[in-house]
């Protein structure tokens, strides 16, 4: 899953970024308010971390023009600013959740997943297909109770099928959301899930004709 990361302060956003990195996710560091409003413009993200306090205008501005302009995609405030009113301010302009620094990274990662399973209206953490478990928040995926030996790039590819179960996406889709650099051929692609097949078994990725991949809804 692609997080924008739109933060001043370069050893929080260093910090944050590896973090999400060993977690699963692809990080993007936006160091302005103006370059976070274009990524997040210009770009598909599945979630953005956003703080208040940026050199060149606060982020209230941002996600005020992001959710005029249509851009839905789940905000959370992060910011060193604590009270009430600031964030009845920051949930008014639009954002999913806001959290206060100094915060944990586990919870923030926690609030992450529970935002995005909220806007895909996924219930629970876990979802299931067959006798495979993908576990999103936990960061692993069973076959019969028993953890599956994934591959970075597998994982997230998995995750990226998971949260649009049932539904068929295409390889440059996935390649979009499995890679930091998303430029790879769709051969790449099934050569991954092949492997995943292997690994989980053949029916957890089903190929729907040459249009793309899903994996089946329970």
């Amino acid at each position: 899953m692609r997080i924008l990361i739109v933060e001043d302060d370069k050893d929080i956003a260093k910090q944050l970024s590896a973090f999400l990195t060993q977690t699963g996710f692809l990080p993007h560091v936006a160091m302005t308010g103006e370059e976070g409003h274009y990524q997040g413009d210009v770009e598909n993200f599945d979630l953005v971390l956003l703080d208040i306090g940026l050199p060149d205008r606060d982020g209230f501005s941002v996600l005020e023009e992001w959710r005029k302009s249509g851009r839905n995609m789940p905000v959370i405030i992060v910011s060193a600013r604590s009270h009430k009113m600031e964030k009845i301010r920051g949930l008014k302009a639009g954002a999913d959740d806001y959290i206060t620094k100094p915060y944990d990274l586990e919870e923030l990662v926690a609030r992450i997943h529970a935002n995005i399973r909220r806007h895909k209206g996924q219930a629970g953490a876990e979802q299931r297909a067959g006798n495979v478990v993908f576990d999103g928040f936990g960061g692993k995926v069973t076959v019969d109770g028993i953890a599956a030996n994934l591959t970075r790039i597998e994982f997230r590819i998995l995750q990226c099928l998971f949260m649009k179960q049932g539904k068929t996406l295409t390889a440059t889709a996935i390649s979009e959301h499995a890679y930091e650099d998303f430029d790879h051929d769709s051969s790449i692609i099934a050569r991954h899930i092949s492997n995943i097949r292997k690994k989980l078994g053949a029916g957890i990725i089903v190929t729907d004709s040459n249009r793309g991949y899903y994996v089946p809804q329970e």
